[in-house]
């Protein structure tokens, strides 16, 4: 089938080698940091925009590699001011560092190496790159009551440590976590800093497509601190009757006031639980055929087994499946 497994072939005659196109698009640019807000306890949303007269010609859902430099970063001096847009204080996420002491933590990277993250940004945004990226900490020990004594993540340390006016080399575009041409329902599935390509995509369907296909996206956190651009995608449900957006909170904090909803036409903030789960009961459970849906999700690598499972328990075809292990 004009396959070749490269490792183990032998070339005995002339051979004709294709190249994806897409490969000869990448490039790789020295960006300078716009912003670096977080969005969440945990998550940022790092900006970098591209050099002058620089455009990124990428599909939405497609990602990028970020170059991290021999460096060392000081968690004590990492700035976690809250993303303006949000309307919480500054401060609002300095509790949560506070309690798990996170500014004892220091990561020390001793040779260069590259990340991979998924664009939040669509295409029309083609020259910045935005980010949703979680810092990556060491392991928690539970006897010690402190983490252990493993490096925290190169990458996501280095995002978090950049400021305004930083350099950052990024190389791209990558990807296959592509929208699909069909006229099928969609259903998103979203957590954590899978936000990203979920973003990408839904900004692209709604923003640039206008798209008349039938889409919902149930992204989930622990409480209402780790949400963010909910009023993006309730301003898209306004204007587009044929997206649904819906919110599931794992554990809702006292100062939530979160009202739960106990059906998809009840009235409440959103559901309580699993965010797949949530889909099975409310929805799922309910739908003619779950196995038309197309079906996107990005989130923690336990969200998404839950996710591959919950679809193949409802018997739907691989080819209706993507997901992004990238943004998670």
């Amino acid at each position: 089938n004009n396959w070749r497994l490269g490792c183990q072939i032998k070339v005995k005659n002339d051979m004709t080698v294709k190249v994806p196109e897409e490969i000869f698009g990448i490039k790789k640019w020295e960006c300078e940091v716009v912003s670096n807000y977080n969005v969440a306890s945990f998550i940022k949303e790092f900006v970098v925009r591209l050099p002058e007269g620089e455009n990124l010609d990428f599909e939405a859902g497609g990602y990028i590699q970020i170059d991290v430099p021999s460096t060392t970063v000081d968690f004590k001096n990492i700035d976690i001011t809250s993303h303006p847009k949000l309307g919480k204080a500054p401060d609002e996420f300095k509790e949560e560092w506070d309690k798990f002491k996170l500014w004892d933590l220091k990561m020390v990277n001793p040779e260069p190496l590259f990340r991979a993250y998924s664009m939040a940004n669509h295409p029309a945004e083609g020259n910045i790159v935005m980010l949703n990226i979680r810092i990556a900490t060491p392991p928690f020990d539970r006897k010690i009551g402190g983490w252990m004594d493993v490096n925290p993540g190169v990458c996501s340390s280095y995002v978090f440590d950049q400021k305004p006016g930083d350099k950052v080399t990024i190389s791209g575009p990558y990807g296959e976590f592509f929208i699909k041409e069909t006229d099928s329902e969609m259903l998103y599935i979203g957590g954590g800093a899978g936000m990203a390509p979920m973003r990408s995509h839904l900004f692209h369907l709604f923003h640039t497509l206008k798209t008349g296909r039938k889409v919902s996206y149930w992204y989930g956190g622990r409480s209402k601190r780790e949400l963010f651009y909910l009023e993006d995608f309730r301003q898209i449900e306004e204007q587009f009757p044929n997206f649904k957006f819906h919110l599931v909170l794992s554990e809702p904090l006292p100062e939530d006031n979160w009202s739960a909803k106990d059906s998809m036409d009840a009235e409440g903030d959103g559901f309580v639980g699993f965010v797949h789960q949530a889909v099975i009961d409310n929805y799922l459970n309910h739908h003619d055929a779950p196995e038309d849906i197309e079906f996107y999700f990005c989130g923690p690598p336990l969200m998404n087994a839950a996710v591959l499972k919950m679809v193949d328990d409802f018997g739907v075809p691989p080819e209706n499946v993507s997901f992004d292990d990238f943004g998670g």
